[in-house]
């Protein structure tokens, strides 16, 4: 049976860590706001700094909990092995090895102490040559963003001058904890209703390119499915469909969802991922839990999310 494969890098990744986490801290400045590489496709890849050395090209991934670097980078940067992990991913886990950065810097802003995954060629199979790692919501919890896929570029601020400026439904965000805790447990959650399936707990993720629904499957089950979904350790069988899909007040009909089934999940979850490069824009407030679909400017009016909801499909 022919397969088609549709890759989605880091969907749903959590890490377990084997040893306590290294509480991160973040520098304080002006907001900034940096291009995003054209790379084929919709994700955002941006070029930081990891201990002073590089620009090297990342793709920015609200969907991992923990920032990823190539293994061959892992080993330029001299970096040493500090623990194990756990990467966990709706399709199984795998087991990989970690250090602590002292800084990480995205233009004029960086963190410093971020705990980093060393994986071998994590973008392998996504068509992103060059990409050396993937910033994780371990660093970017510290900043607000606001991502424009429209004109390629995002935004970060640490005070709260860019969330002041903006206006749009505030969609709750919840940051629920992983079963260790600790400084790499957030994921942002938003609650969507599905017109065929129901409401649902969606991870906001800039690193998918499909809103994806997951749903239990049981080991002896057999699949038919001539479509899988590759995730950073394995795949899924999917089926796709399309369906009315409510966020808040707003309204997109006839969206491409992909159901796909998942060892991972219980029985009676109902998550999976909405991508953030279907909007034009998008904002999340981390400090303030909560997300806006295509805001606007204070003082402007505010545009009906249905017209201008997606990018692309």
């Amino acid at each position: 049976m022919k397969y088609q494969n549709l890759v989605c890098t880091l969907l749903h990744v959590a890490v377990l860590l084997a040893f306590g986490p290294t509480p991160a801290t973040a520098e304080f400045a002006q907001p900034v706001t940096v291009s995003m590489s054209p790379y084929k496709g919709a994700r955002s890849v941006v070029a930081v700094k990891v201990n002073g050395a590089g620009p090297y090209d990342f793709m920015v991934d609200t969907g991992a909990t923990v920032t990823v670097l190539d293994a061959a980078l892992f080993q330029e940067l001299g970096l040493r092995a500090e623990g194990s992990s756990r990467v966990t991913s709706s399709a199984g886990a795998t087991d990989q090895i970690l250090s602590v950065v002292q800084e990480i810097t995205l233009d004029s802003l960086s963190a410093r102490d971020i705990t980093v995954v060393s994986m071998k060629s994590p973008m392998t199979g996504t068509g992103y040559y060059g990409v050396r790692g993937i910033l994780g919501e371990n660093f970017l919890r510290h900043f607000d963003i606001l991502l424009d896929n429209q004109h390629r570029r995002m935004t970060l601020d640490t005070g709260e001058g860019l969330a002041d400026s903006l206006a749009g439904e505030h969609l709750p965000i919840t940051f629920p904890s992983l079963p260790q805790g600790g400084e790499n447990s957030y994921q942002p959650m938003i609650s969507v209703t599905v017109q065929a399936y129901g409401q649902a707990s969606l991870l906001l993720d800039s690193g998918a390119t499909t809103l994806v629904l997951f749903k239990w499957r049981n080991r002896l089950q057999a699949s038919v499915s001539e479509m899988r979904l590759r995730t950073v350790n394995g795949s899924l069988p999917c089926e796709s469909t399309n369906d009315r899909v409510s966020l808040g007040r707003g309204m997109v009909s006839d969206f491409r969802i992909l159901k796909c089934q998942s060892e991972t999940v219980k029985p009676q979850d109902r998550t999976g991922v909405l991508p953030t490069a279907i909007f034009k824009q998008i904002f999340i407030s981390h400090a303030g839990s909560y997300a806006i679909i295509n805001p606007t400017q204070r003082g402007n009016v505010p545009v009906e999310m249905a017209a201008v909801a997606m990018v692309s499909q």
